[in-house]
């Protein structure tokens, strides 16, 4: 009986948990300014340590030499805002923090080249999502690749 009781226990602990949804605000909706850090391709969307950088080096520098670019801000009211290096974009967003799906509609204000377009196209493609109040990773439909996020200053 008391085996039987445990195993009830365990299996509404289990369902409990995953019921749970993100904190969408946390994540998008506080204002917060975020920076590209890097991009990658990963195996397993939900392990961290499971990734391939897609950057190089030289990529990577010029992302971080200036966090006033590369940047994108989410609001509350389902707008966003970004810079990359020569262009900007606005567009809407959304996402269901019970399954992690993110969409999002952006366009910019000329055609992206170089960075500006990986910077553009990643986000573009971005369906679903994982992350906290410090780093986002916006998923492509696969989830076999992410662009990653750090608040700005978070690095300084």
């Amino acid at each position: 009986m008391k085996n039987y009781i445990f195993s009830i226990l365990a299996v509404i602990s289990l369902l409990c948990c995953s019921c749970q949804s993100d904190d969408i605000n946390e994540i998008f909706a506080s204002g917060q300014i975020w920076h590209w850090s890097g991009s990658y391709d990963t195996s397993n969307w939900k392990d961290e340590n499971k990734f391939t950088p897609t950057l190089t080096k030289d990529e990577v520098s010029q992302i971080n030499k200036n966090q006033e670019v590369y940047t994108i801000q989410f609001q509350n009211d389902g707008t966003v805002t970004g810079k990359g290096d020569a262009i900007t974009i606005e567009g809407k967003w959304s996402a269901n923090g019970d399954d992690n799906s993110f969409s999002i509609k952006i366009k910019s204000d000329r055609t992206p080249t170089g960075l500006d377009q990986t910077f553009f196209n990643e986000i573009s493609n971005a369906r679903f999502y994982r992350g906290d109040s410090k780093t986002i990773r916006l998923f492509n439909l696969n989830k076999n690749h992410y662009i990653q996020f750090y608040p700005v200053g978070f690095r300084d």
